[in-house]
């Protein structure tokens, strides 16, 4: 009996950008920022990216913005988000203890605060002017691009 495997690897297309922004402010001020500079209408979608660890379920801020101009979708959406955790301890306390452990989104980039994700099916998208124009918001510390093919969680970043 043959067995059918499906890699998911084989289903990810890598014809998107990504951004990482590592930054001082929460995730929806540095959207507004960008909204501001860069001239985009990013809005918060109604479902955020969630996913569930052994240690709680974690709800990722998903923003997005279609340009009809470019023909290209631009999504932000943050890489950390704190699961909440009760414990009851075994030392005879009467409350349990709440702890929290940092999720992310993509864990090999624990640094990094969001993403910005370009989906592109052209060049019409300068990444290099729109690193340089994203690295002059002050609340901004660096910005920079991530080689896609380097992901190894890649499949989280499928949205729709």
């Amino acid at each position: 009996m043959a067995i059918n495997k499906l890699v998911l690897d084989d289903l990810v297309e890598e014809d998107f950008s990504l951004i990482a922004i590592h930054c001082s402010a929460e995730v929806y001020r540095i959207v507004f920022y960008l909204n501001k500079l860069l001239g985009l209408s990013l809005k918060r979608e109604p479902q955020d990216v969630d996913y569930n660890y052994p240690e709680g379920l974690a709800f990722y801020e998903l923003y997005k913005f279609y340009n009809q101009r470019e023909g290209c979708n631009y999504y932000v959406v943050s890489n950390k988000y704190k699961i909440k955790g009760l414990h009851l301890q075994s030392n005879g306390f009467l409350f349990e203890e709440e702890t929290k452990r940092v999720a992310n989104l993509l864990p090999e980039y624990k640094n990094v605060d969001c993403f910005l994700k370009i989906e592109s099916s052209s060049e019409d998208v300068n990444i290099k002017k729109l690193l340089s124009e994203i690295n002059q918001i002050n609340q901004i510390v660096t910005a920079y691009q991530i080689e896609v093919t380097q992901i190894k969680s890649i499949e989280n970043l499928i949205f729709s």
